[in-house]
């Protein structure tokens, strides 16, 4: 008997234990390199996008991308214009699968919660982020959610414009 209360003690304690080592994971996915953008493909499902179907100037956000754990994806105007650049001295690099980095919905005005936390990318002043209105107007929004599994999937119904992205982008919000 003291033996079986010792035990459903002990198992009680190694579950808190590891509860609450989960609860306290401090890394995100935020700014992870690699993640793949995508976009509807004829047959509806989703297919990659390809440096050279990008824009100079201009900002990307894919939604759906499995690498992420808030299924964002994000390049910048800028990255935009080193992989352009990049095409230019190899134009094999064109038909090359865009990728950007991990992101997430964050708040208007919000100065904080745009911190990169995968790895220590957070210490690379070259790789500090925003939150900005990225591409989505109310009115791209309001037509996604009108499916609110869609909304959910998405923007966790937040209905937010605004990601945690470098840079100012010049598209902002259009």
């Amino acid at each position: 008997m003291v033996e079986s209360l010792r035990a459903r003690v002990l198992l009680v304690v190694a579950s808190a234990v590891a509860f609450s080592m989960m609860a306290c994971k401090a890394d995100t996915d935020l700014g992870k390199p690699a993640c793949h953008l995508l976009k509807s493909g004829p047959d509806g499902g989703a297919v990659n996008v390809i440096v050279a179907e990008l824009s100079a100037g201009k900002d990307f956000l894919s939604f759906g991308s499995v690498e992420c754990e808030d299924l964002v994806c994000v390049l910048d105007s800028s990255s935009v214009s080193r992989l352009l650049s990049q095409a230019t001295a190899n134009p094999a690099v064109l038909s090359d699968p865009a990728t950007g980095y991990c992101s997430h919905a964050c708040a208007q005005g919000s100065t904080s919660g745009c911190t990169p936390q995968f790895e220590d990318l957070q210490n690379d002043p070259s790789l500090v982020m925003g939150c900005r209105a990225l591409v989505l107007d109310d009115d791209t929004i309001a037509q996604i959610c009108k499916d609110p599994a869609k909304c959910q999937q998405y923007f966790n119904n937040t209905r937010s414009a605004f990601f945690c992205a470098r840079g100012s982008g010049p598209d902002a919000g259009s």
